[in-house]
């Protein structure tokens, strides 16, 4: 599929009132044609049986430099199916994209489904996931946390929970998500570790404690004495 025919597959398959409302919701500042997921989807799949994964990386950096958001998130979801042959080089390779990603919907592809699996493999990566998360770019902080998605999964919550005591008190709404839905999938695989880390830190942002306490709504009832036992000891301190 040369570049012409694809572009203009694009094209076609775009809707402009859908990216105006794609365009608001993701706030990419990108351009959009309009085109959803499971069309973009399934050129992916085209695109993987017709490019080893050598001849794609030149591919993807096309795809990249478009200005397009659906044709970088074309270039994420293709190289998204050769899972079974990343290794080092892929996560060099993608590792150096983070920079130009503006939205939580392309970081969050690449850190669960490339940079994660390949972290899982090479567990030495740990170390360039913390530093990572100390960059100054929301974007690729938010991808050190959410990375360690597939090893949640295998019941290894060592690094996430470490990141966590990171950004319990981030004032960005995108890394209090982040944050606050790897403790929910943590919690799904050793809820003490959570209901534990949770009561220590009742003072979290509001946005990552929702976020975090989705299956343990009990513990919303200790927040809410927690912040009234506050205002208590405020009042004193104020009137003393």
């Amino acid at each position: 599929m040369d570049d012409y025919k694809l572009k203009r597959q694009l094209k076609k398959l775009g809707n402009k009132q859908f990216a105006e409302d794609i365009k608001n919701y993701i706030k990419s500042p990108y351009d959009f044609y309009g085109i959803r997921v499971p069309e973009l989807r399934t050129l992916a799949k085209r695109l993987h049986e017709e490019y080893s994964l050598k001849e794609f990386y030149k591919i993807f950096d096309r795809f990249w430099k478009s200005g397009y958001h659906e044709e970088m998130s074309l270039a994420i979801y293709t190289l998204q199916l050769y899972e079974n042959e990343f290794d080092l080089k892929t996560w060099k390779f993608i590792q150096n994209k983070l920079k130009d990603m503006k939205s939580w919907d392309q970081i969050d592809a690449v850190s669960t489904r490339i940079l994660g699996l390949i972290l899982l493999k090479n567990r030495q990566l740990e170390r360039e996931i913390l530093k990572m998360s100390k960059s100054e770019n929301i974007w690729i902080k938010r991808a050190a946390i959410v990375s360690t998605l597939p090893l949640i999964k295998k019941r290894d919550i060592n690094l996430t929970m470490r990141l966590a005591e990171m950004y319990v008190n981030s004032q960005e709404d995108y890394i209090q998500k982040a944050t606050g839905w790897m403790l929910r999938e943590v919690g799904k695989e050793k809820p003490e570790v959570v209901r534990k880390f949770i009561l220590k830190n009742l003072d979290m942002p509001t946005i990552m404690f929702s976020y975090a306490t989705e299956q343990m709504k009990d513990l919303r009832k200790e927040r809410q004495k927690f912040k009234d036992k506050k205002g208590i000891f405020r009042w004193f301190l104020g009137n003393n």
